[in-house]
């Protein structure tokens, strides 16, 4: 027999907030700034005559190898993944850290290299 009266269970409440997005923009634009590199102008290395002032245009120079250096460290930093990150999720094993013979062919040169660096760190 069939109950005629108030279900049982309370239904869930509505949330009043949305479900919060994952942070894929945030990401994004830090790729995208890793991948920028600052510059300046040559135009204050020349006079109103056309001469060139040789110490601005050494400094903006500078200022340019210094930049491109440390963008060059932050995409590094930025952009990498590791041996172990590439490997289908279907074969990734926690003794993969440990053996590198258990990581897929193509990527075992790389997991050995990344094993002796993580090695030498610690």
């Amino acid at each position: 027999m069939a109950r005629s009266g108030p279900q049982k269970r309370k239904q869930p409440p509505l949330p009043t907030n949305p479900p919060a997005k994952p942070h894929r923009p945030a990401k994004r634009v830090k790729i995208n700034e890793a991948r920028t590199i600052l510059s300046q102008t040559s135009d204050k290395a020349l006079n109103q005559n056309g001469d060139l002032d040789v110490s601005a245009f050494v400094k903006a120079r500078e200022f340019e190898i210094k930049t491109m250096g440390a963008s060059m460290s932050d995409s590094k930093n930025v952009l990498s993944t590791r041996a172990f990150q590439q490997v289908p999720k279907d074969l990734r094993r926690r003794t993969a850290s440990h053996n590198v013979k258990r990581v897929p062919k193509r990527l075992r040169a790389r997991a050995a290299k990344e094993v002796r660096s993580s090695s030498q760190l610690g």
